[in-house]
């Protein structure tokens, strides 16, 4: 399967480091080393990104799932 990128990569960080995703593929690497795995917002991103990685979904479906997941908490 060919990697769909994403039109507008997403940019992640927090002042001391700064990550840069680029496809759902990438997105599902940086997810699998995320702490809080439990979280519903994460399992959406990793459904929505393996969907998109199968070809069930868009690639940016997957983007916006990722950016919700990365999104601090309140």
């Amino acid at each position: 399967m060919l990697i769909q990128r994403w039109k507008e990569p997403l940019v992640l960080g927090d002042g001391r480091i700064r990550i840069v995703l680029g496809s759902a593929e990438e997105a599902m690497n940086w997810l699998i080393h995320e702490p809080n795995q439990n979280s519903e917002k994460w399992r959406h991103a990793w459904r929505t990104c393996t969907a998109a990685h199968e070809g069930r979904l868009s690639a940016e479906e997957a983007r916006s799932a990722v950016q919700l997941a990365a999104a601090p908490s309140r």
